[in-house]
Protein backbone atom coordinates (compact mmCIF):
# COMPACT_ATOMS: atom_id res chain seq x y z
CA UNK A 1 0.00 0.00 0.00
CA UNK A 2 2.69 2.70 1.02
CA UNK A 3 4.98 1.98 -2.46
CA UNK A 4 2.72 3.81 -4.60
CA UNK A 5 2.38 6.62 -2.11
CA UNK A 6 5.61 7.30 -1.02
CA UNK A 7 6.64 6.62 -4.96
CA UNK A 8 4.11 9.59 -5.72
CA UNK A 9 5.13 11.78 -2.99
CA UNK A 10 9.10 11.76 -4.32
CA UNK A 11 9.01 11.02 -8.01
CA UNK A 12 6.22 14.32 -8.19
CA UNK A 13 7.78 16.45 -5.86
CA UNK A 14 11.28 16.07 -7.89
CA UNK A 15 9.64 16.43 -11.71
CA UNK A 16 5.63 16.40 -12.20
CA UNK A 17 5.68 14.59 -15.41
CA UNK A 18 8.53 12.14 -15.24
CA UNK A 19 7.36 11.43 -11.52
CA UNK A 20 3.63 10.88 -12.79
CA UNK A 21 4.73 8.61 -15.51
CA UNK A 22 7.05 6.51 -12.90
CA UNK A 23 4.47 6.40 -10.37
CA UNK A 24 1.66 4.94 -13.01
CA UNK A 25 4.43 2.15 -13.71
CA UNK A 26 4.78 1.53 -10.19
CA UNK A 27 0.73 1.05 -9.87
CA UNK A 28 0.93 -0.77 -13.11
CA UNK A 29 3.38 -3.29 -11.91
CA UNK A 30 2.51 -3.53 -7.91
CA UNK A 31 -0.21 -6.29 -8.57
CA UNK A 32 2.26 -7.88 -10.61
CA UNK A 33 5.00 -7.88 -8.77
CA UNK A 34 2.17 -8.88 -5.90
CA UNK A 35 0.96 -11.59 -7.36
CA UNK A 36 1.74 -14.44 -4.90
CA UNK A 37 0.19 -12.11 -2.31
CA UNK A 38 -3.51 -10.73 -1.37
CA UNK A 39 -4.16 -7.57 -2.14
CA UNK A 40 -5.79 -5.97 0.54
CA UNK A 41 -8.91 -3.08 -0.59
CA UNK A 42 -6.31 -0.76 0.93
CA UNK A 43 -3.72 -1.62 -1.46
CA UNK A 44 -6.23 -1.17 -4.48
CA UNK A 45 -8.16 2.32 -2.94
CA UNK A 46 -4.20 3.18 -3.53
CA UNK A 47 -3.48 2.07 -6.88
CA UNK A 48 -6.41 4.20 -8.15
CA UNK A 49 -6.06 7.09 -6.16
CA UNK A 50 -2.45 7.36 -6.55
CA UNK A 51 -2.77 6.88 -10.23
CA UNK A 52 -5.77 9.56 -10.57
CA UNK A 53 -3.63 12.08 -8.52
CA UNK A 54 -0.57 11.40 -11.33
CA UNK A 55 -2.81 12.06 -14.08
CA UNK A 56 -3.84 15.36 -12.28
CA UNK A 57 -0.02 16.05 -11.75
CA UNK A 58 0.37 15.85 -15.66
CA UNK A 59 -1.55 18.65 -16.03
CA UNK A 60 -0.12 22.05 -16.34
CA UNK A 61 0.41 23.81 -12.58
CA UNK A 62 -0.91 20.99 -10.75
CA UNK A 63 2.60 19.43 -9.00
CA UNK A 64 0.68 21.16 -5.85
CA UNK A 65 -2.16 20.65 -6.00
CA UNK A 66 -1.48 16.93 -6.93
CA UNK A 67 0.73 16.45 -3.92
CA UNK A 68 -1.61 18.25 -1.09
CA UNK A 69 -4.40 16.17 -2.21
CA UNK A 70 -2.12 13.38 -1.79
CA UNK A 71 -1.10 13.72 1.40
CA UNK A 72 -5.24 14.94 2.34
CA UNK A 73 -6.48 11.70 0.69
CA UNK A 74 -3.70 9.77 2.53
CA UNK A 75 -4.83 10.59 5.71
CA UNK A 76 -8.39 10.54 4.83
CA UNK A 77 -8.36 7.05 3.83
CA UNK A 78 -6.78 6.53 7.71
CA UNK A 79 -9.66 8.16 9.10
CA UNK A 80 -12.34 6.43 7.41
CA UNK A 81 -10.95 3.21 7.66
CA UNK A 82 -12.05 3.44 10.90
CA UNK A 83 -15.69 3.14 10.21
CA UNK A 84 -15.26 -0.26 8.61
CA UNK A 85 -14.54 -3.54 10.32
CA UNK A 86 -10.84 -3.33 9.57
CA UNK A 87 -9.04 0.11 9.99
CA UNK A 88 -5.68 0.34 7.50
CA UNK A 89 -3.15 -1.09 10.13
CA UNK A 90 -5.14 -3.69 11.13
CA UNK A 91 -5.00 -5.03 7.51
CA UNK A 92 -1.47 -5.22 7.44
CA UNK A 93 -0.19 -6.28 11.24
CA UNK A 94 -3.20 -8.94 11.92
CA UNK A 95 -0.69 -11.30 9.81
CA UNK A 96 1.27 -10.65 13.28
CA UNK A 97 -1.48 -11.68 15.15
CA UNK A 98 -3.27 -14.97 14.32
CA UNK A 99 -4.72 -13.38 10.80
CA UNK A 100 -8.50 -13.33 10.77
CA UNK A 101 -8.72 -14.02 14.29
CA UNK A 102 -6.69 -10.72 15.70
CA UNK A 103 -9.85 -8.73 14.07
CA UNK A 104 -11.77 -10.46 16.71
CA UNK A 105 -9.26 -9.84 19.88
CA UNK A 106 -11.12 -5.94 20.86
CA UNK A 107 -7.72 -5.01 22.33
CA UNK A 108 -6.16 -5.98 19.52
CA UNK A 109 -8.57 -3.55 17.34
CA UNK A 110 -8.94 -0.59 19.99
CA UNK A 111 -5.23 -0.61 19.09
CA UNK A 112 -5.72 -0.57 15.40
CA UNK A 113 -8.31 1.75 15.79
CA UNK A 114 -6.62 4.71 17.76
CA UNK A 115 -3.59 4.55 15.32
CA UNK A 116 -5.53 4.51 12.09
CA UNK A 117 -6.91 7.71 13.25
CA UNK A 118 -3.73 9.02 14.93
CA UNK A 119 -2.18 8.63 11.12
CA UNK A 120 -4.98 10.01 9.32
CA UNK A 121 -5.23 13.28 11.63
CA UNK A 122 -1.47 13.79 10.77
CA UNK A 123 -1.75 13.36 7.11
CA UNK A 124 -4.24 15.56 7.06
CA UNK A 125 -2.20 17.89 9.23
CA UNK A 126 0.59 17.11 6.91
CA UNK A 127 -1.52 18.12 3.59
CA UNK A 128 -2.85 21.61 5.54
CA UNK A 129 1.06 22.82 5.99
CA UNK A 130 2.46 21.17 3.23
CA UNK A 131 -0.10 24.13 1.19
CA UNK A 132 1.24 26.50 2.66
CA UNK A 133 4.75 25.91 2.44
CA UNK A 134 4.82 24.30 -0.78
CA UNK A 135 3.32 28.34 -1.61
CA UNK A 136 5.87 29.86 0.07
CA UNK A 137 8.56 27.86 -1.96
CA UNK A 138 9.67 26.54 1.40
CA UNK A 139 10.38 23.28 -0.04
CA UNK A 140 13.54 22.02 2.16
CA UNK A 141 11.42 22.87 5.67
CA UNK A 142 8.66 21.13 4.37
CA UNK A 143 10.56 17.70 4.08
CA UNK A 144 11.99 18.37 7.45
CA UNK A 145 9.06 18.79 8.99
CA UNK A 146 6.86 15.87 6.92
CA UNK A 147 9.77 13.33 7.27
CA UNK A 148 10.61 14.48 10.59
CA UNK A 149 6.48 13.96 11.69
CA UNK A 150 6.49 10.69 9.64
CA UNK A 151 9.21 9.30 11.78
CA UNK A 152 8.02 10.82 15.31
CA UNK A 153 4.37 8.67 14.42
CA UNK A 154 6.16 5.44 13.41
CA UNK A 155 8.39 5.40 16.57
CA UNK A 156 5.14 6.33 18.41
CA UNK A 157 3.12 3.29 16.74
CA UNK A 158 5.81 0.92 17.74
CA UNK A 159 5.64 1.87 20.94
CA UNK A 160 2.05 2.26 21.35
CA UNK A 161 1.41 -1.27 20.05
CA UNK A 162 3.46 -2.50 22.60
CA UNK A 163 2.33 -0.46 25.33
CA UNK A 164 -1.62 0.11 24.86
CA UNK A 165 -2.62 -3.66 24.70
CA UNK A 166 -0.40 -4.34 27.89
CA UNK A 167 -1.98 -1.27 29.37
CA UNK A 168 -5.42 -2.28 28.80
CA UNK A 169 -4.76 -6.01 29.64
CA UNK A 170 -3.52 -4.94 33.11
CA UNK A 171 -6.62 -2.83 34.06
CA UNK A 172 -9.02 -5.92 32.96
CA UNK A 173 -7.29 -8.11 35.34
CA UNK A 174 -7.39 -5.93 38.62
Amino acid sequence: MLVPWITFWIAVSVNANAGAVIVLAVCACTPLIMARRELTVYDRISMGVVSLLSVLALQNNMQIISIVTGYFLFGLMWLLSCFTREPVCAAYVKYNYNGEDALNNPIFMKTNYILAVSWGVLYILIAVWSWFLLHSGLTVLLQILNNAATGAMGVFTLWFERWYPQYIASRVVK
